[in-house]
């Protein structure tokens, strides 16, 4: 039966069983387009107007974060939702690194997650949505075909007025490494340290933080949970890992529960490091300029069941820890 919705959903997978499972379950709600490779995945975002896409992970040739880091470019508004297994550590780590997903989803994946999953992708891609013009109005401006629509640079955000250096906190419990990174970022940003929880929450409550630079292992604390508390008050932060932890659960959780921009593993080198912070200052310049732009808000905006399905009391304990520094000092 088909559907009279005008919303495109496009499905990546090689395996036709896999493609028939999903086709099914969102085939009365939603207009499905399939493919069994990247190349043709990436053909169709050329071609039509998608609104969310699910890509399995493990595919012949181009690998799944692969087709979203592509697509990203191709359509921005296209919000994207990655399949793969909890063992598949690099491919999660990549995904991070480069094809900024909105959710990771495990195989065998649960149909209530993911239903609600995409169901909440669609909301925000449809107020994302807004920001950009749709291929028909590009088409008639440019008299340009479908297929030779180009992958599109990212905006760079103007920096702040004036001299003020935007803001850095970094969170490092090793203070000898937090007094290094002061000295080596101090130079370019504004640079806020923190060698403990309370301390972090007291800069961002004293200070305008535009990006947090922070480690996972917080002593005996939970660092996702102390981060998802950070970004559901401070939305416009953006957050980059730097830690000895490398595991596919907490990458997964880092993605899903606060958005996180980038996931390094120490050692790191300063010149990597410092590329990565120069993009996040944009793309928190951007955020504060036009914060459609940002995913984490928006889904807190247009999708508040699926964000609050995800905070756990630890984190609600932190958010009102925050708070109450925010109270204290103005913040």
């Amino acid at each position: 039966m088909a559907t009279e919705s005008n919303i495109n959903i496009l499905l990546v997978d090689d395996e036709p069983l896999v493609l028939q499972s999903l086709s099914a379950t969102f085939r009365r709600q939603y207009n499905i387009f399939t493919a069994t490779n990247g190349k043709d995945a990436i053909e169709i975002v050329r071609q039509n107007h998608i609104h969310v896409v699910l890509s399995d992970q493990r595919m012949p040739g181009m690998l799944g974060h692969e087709v979203l880091r592509v697509i990203k470019t191709i359509s921005p508004s296209t919000i994207r939702i990655l399949l793969t297994g909890y063992s598949d550590l690099d491919a999660i780590m990549n995904s991070v690194n480069s094809g900024e997903v909105f959710r990771f989803l495990t195989k065998p994946w649960k149909i209530d997650q993911l239903r609600d999953t995409v169901g909440a992708a669609v909301d925000i891609a449809q107020k994302v949505g807004q920001l950009y013009p749709s291929k028909a109005d590009i088409m008639r401006t440019s008299g340009a075909e479908p297929a030779e629509i180009v992958e599109q640079e990212e905006e760079v955000a103007p920096p702040v007025a004036g001299n003020q250096k935007e803001g850095l906190l970094i969170v490092e419990f090793n203070k000898e490494q937090l007094n290094t990174m002061m000295q080596v970022f101090g130079k370019k940003y504004q640079t806020y340290p923190a060698s403990s929880i309370t301390e972090a929450f007291d800069q961002l409550s004293k200070h305008e933080v535009y990006v947090m630079l922070t480690d996972l292992n917080l002593n005996s604390e939970d660092g996702i949970d102390f981060l998802h508390a950070v970004k559901q008050e401070y939305p416009n932060i953006v957050i980059i890992l730097l830690t000895q932890v490398r595991d596919a659960l907490l990458a997964i959780k880092s993605i899903n529960e606060f958005q996180v921009y980038r996931y390094h593993v120490k050692p790191c080198a300063v010149e990597d490091l410092d590329k990565t912070i120069q993009s996040a200052m944009n793309r928190a310049r951007t955020y504060r300029t036009q914060p459609l732009k940002n995913v984490a808000y928006v889904a807190k905006e247009v999708a508040p069941q699926l964000v609050e399905k995800e905070v756990s009391e630890k984190t609600n304990w932190w958010r009102d820890k925050l708070r109450s520094a925010k109270k204290l000092f103005g913040g």
